[in-house]
């Protein structure tokens, strides 16, 4: 990653592998607070959530840029493009199956009121 103004690195090879790295460290953010919510380790969420919050934030600018320059990658390799999208596919996977736990918390939570 560069400067403020800009996270993924001008080179197109090289910022679609920050995209890739960006990518997989939110996934596991997600995936830790998805593990913390099944274990009801309210540490371990409370301790995570900062830090999931700040790669969301690089992530979503991450993503603009990255679409905002799509046409700088359709040169890509094509094996690394390949990685990337099935990065995105584990994060959506990822971000459902929290949603989805988060719900449970939460409907529990209610009845407990």
């Amino acid at each position: 990653m560069t400067n403020n103004e800009q996270t993924l690195s001008q080179e197109p090879r090289q910022a679609m592998q920050d995209m890739l790295t960006i990518t997989e460290e939110l996934m596991a953010r997600i995936e830790m607070e998805t593990a913390a919510l099944a274990q009801n380790d309210g540490t371990a969420f409370s301790m995570n959530e900062p830090d999931k919050e700040h790669v969301a934030s690089i992530y979503d600018k991450a993503a603009a840029e990255f679409h905002g320059r799509l046409a700088e990658f359709q040169n890509v390799d094509s094996a690394l493009m390949n990685k990337l999208q099935e990065a995105n596919a584990s994060l959506r996977q990822s971000m459902s199956n929290n949603v989805r736990l988060l719900e449970k918390v939460d409907a529990k939570n209610k009845k407990a009121n």
